[in-house]
């Protein structure tokens, strides 16, 4: 059994390291599936033993070609050595393989697994590095026990494959040991290598740019953006006006568009409205994972960052952003008074009003619309009121029908009369300014379902929406025309059942707990500790002395039965031979030695009572004397336990 498995063992590593790259969750799906296939190849080449060995050079050459036609695509260094190594591991995998060999499908796993764990931090992942660790663990058992099985006689014994998991299990206690008493040290800083070959665009989730152009439906994307979680004693379900101003939660302001393109403009918030006492002031904790674009997503009228952390910075449209790429979840606790509303200015420069109210003649079915929804010459406010409600009767769809014509916009206010959240806002944007309206879109979330279990609100980049803000007395309004929470595709942004609120709660105590543990933590749980020790008073009741006694007796016998060995005679004869012990406990009722009688005496008469095992009898009788008289004879213990296994359900015949 342990030969017929051993060969899938070698496979374990590289494998362990695939199943850690895709929890990463920094490839995409193209690029996984360039590394699974040359394992999946070796795997088959396994399964039907075929023998390549002959065949060695050419598969040597296709790696090296695989190696040039990866650079000629373009695909950078790093994915290449990746893609690469995979390819290199197959090949031992598929060919013969020696000890040297299979030592380096061990290496070249732990290589791969190494560019993967710079980057997450994920309570998945955790699996897999454990999973990893059991298979280099169990490889390396594998190959250093093979060759001294290979010099036993008799029969093989099996690797001592229970061992693997109680190394983990006590590399782990140390781990974990070590992990509580270190300080903390990382700054959390993703290298930007690890983001990802593309952009994934078609994939929803927040950006800082809006495109109408491209084709293709949007794809779900169930990944966490953030998560909110109020101050300790209050629960939303309870308190629903607590929750006020985090039904849109902002990211950056698109005001620059060019065809069906919204970008940034310069446009910068600089300071935070000046009201962070005022009464009816919000306070929670955002806890925002890794994006590309490093934006975070807050609440209109935000007061106050506690504290301004130094990578954070201001961006183009308003926006709040990382210095540095974060390869970690990092929380930042925000202030908000929802009634401040949108964020303000006094005044608008005729160089921004200019820009609000641009439109280009590709827009034309935008002004035809808005004259056609609402003539004459309403109010901005009623205006946006009419052109939203229209909107509104439109069909939301993540099919994206639209895309593939040449002019999206049109086709989508005079033909489908349907799209995601990017068309609507668009549409409604570009049509107050043909009104002469200044307008913008907002790139940010809506507010996720709240998650009991863990006491926080869910927002995932199925979340991410796109609304208007319109200038009107001088002031910021919001409009949101999307008619979300309609049609079969909307469902797909609905709550969680049980068991998905159940296992992000269990990511969200991991973040906490672990990735997020500061020597603030550090101190707290000391303080406790402390605090336990010196509060901590004896209430344990003595039992009866009846009890205790029985309890003295049982523990005494346990000693005395564990130390048995001690306490009996000096063993005789070839009871002196350590070797022969498991033999002698398997024949101490059908044929104990005689007094005086020595091991090979012994030996050749349990030969006679069983003929069959004569020549093996006889082979450990020269083993074991060669191993008395020091003459070396390494095989004696490993033929008696064989004998001793042989002899285990004898019985002797009836005379």
């Amino acid at each position: 059994m342990a030969v017929r498995w051993g060969r899938w063992i070698d496979h374990m590593p590289l494998w362990a390291a695939l199943g850690a790259t895709v929890s990463a969750g920094v490839y995409e799906p193209v690029e996984l599936e360039l590394m699974a296939l040359p394992l999946l190849a070796a795997a088959v080449v396994g399964a039907f033993r075929w023998d390549l060995g002959s065949r060695h050079r050419w598969l040597e050459l296709g790696a090296l070609f695989y190696f040039l036609a990866h650079l000629a695509w373009g695909r950078g260094p790093f994915m290449v050595a990746i893609h690469t190594l995979y390819m290199l591991g197959a090949i031992r995998l598929a060919l013969p393989r020696e000890a040297a060999q299979r030592r380096q499908v061990v290496l070249i796993g732990f290589v791969l697994f190494l560019t993967t764990a710079m980057g997450p931090s994920d309570v998945t992942f955790l699996l897999w590095a454990l999973a990893w660790f059991c298979a280099a663990a169990a490889a390396l058992l594998q190959q250093s026990w093979e060759p001294s099985a290979a010099l036993r006689r008799g029969a093989l014994s099996r690797p001592p494959y229970r061992r693997v998991p109680l190394w983990i299990g006590g590399a782990l206690l140390l781990a974990g040991g070590s992990f509580v008493i270190m300080p903390r040290l990382s700054l959390g800083l993703r290298p930007r290598f690890l983001l990802g070959a593309s952009q994934s665009f078609g994939k929803a989730g927040l950006g800082d740019r809006l495109d109408l152009s491209i084709d293709g439906p949007i794809v779900p994307n169930p990944e966490v953006a953030l998560r909110i979680t109020p101050p300790p004693g209050v629960d939303p379900t309870l308190e629903p006006s607590w929750s006020k101003g985090l039904g849109l939660l902002r990211g950056i302001t698109l005001e620059t568009v060019r065809g069906f393109r919204w970008e940034p403009s310069e446009y910068r918030s600089t300071t935070f409205d000046a009201l962070g006492s005022a009464r009816g002031n919000r306070k929670a904790e955002f806890l925002f994972a890794p994006n590309p674009q490093g934006l975070l997503a807050l609440p209109s009228g935000l007061t106050q960052l506690d504290p301004w952390d130094p990578y954070l910075t201001t961006g183009s449209g308003g926006s709040i952003r990382w210095r540095s790429v974060r390869a970690r979840t990092q929380p930042v606790t925000a202030s908000w008074n929802p009634g401040l509303g949108e964020p303000r200015e006094s005044r608008l420069s005729p160089r921004r009003w200019d820009l609000l109210t641009q439109l280009g003649p590709e827009h034309e079915a935008a002004r035809r619309a808005s004259q056609q929804w609402a003539p004459g010459a309403p109010p901005p406010r009623q205006l946006a009121a009419a052109l939203e409600k229209n909107l509104r009767g439109f069909t939301y769809t993540l099919d994206n029908p639209s895309g593939k014509a040449p002019n999206p916009l049109q086709d989508f206010l005079e033909h489908t009369r349907a799209g995601h959240c990017e068309y609507f806002a668009s549409s409604l944007a570009l049509m107050l300014r043909a009104r002469g309206v200044p307008s913008r879109v907002v790139n940010g979330y809506r507010l996720g379902p709240w998650v009991p279990e863990g006491g926080y609100f869910r927002v995932s980049q199925n979340e991410a929406h796109s609304w208007v803000e319109y200038w009107d007395e001088g002031r910021w309004w919001t409009a949101d025309p999307t008619p979300l929470g309609t049609g079969p595709e909307a469902s797909r942004l609905g709550g969680l059942n049980l068991v998905e609120r159940w296992a992000d709660a269990v990511r969200y105590r991991w973040d906490r707990y672990v990735v997020r543990f500061s020597d603030q933590d550090q101190q707290a749980g000391l303080s406790w500790l402390q605090n336990q020790v010196q509060d901590w008073e004896w209430h344990w009741k003595a039992p009866r002395p009846g009890v205790l006694w029985g309890l003295g007796a049982i523990v005494s016998a346990y000693l005395v039965w564990r130390t048995r060995a001690r306490w009996q005679p000096a063993p005789t004869g070839p009871g002196l031979i350590r070797a022969l012990r498991p033999l002698l406990a398997a024949t101490c009722r059908s044929a104990p030695p005689l007094q005086g009688e020595t091991a090979r005496a012994w030996l050749q008469r349990l030969g006679g009572l069983r003929p069959e095992r004569r020549e093996a009898l006889q082979t450990l009788a020269d083993a074991t004397d060669a191993l008395a008289y020091g003459s070396g004879a390494d095989a004696a213990p490993a033929l008696a336990k064989a004998e001793a296994a042989a002899w285990r359900r004898w019985k002797p015949s009836a005379r």
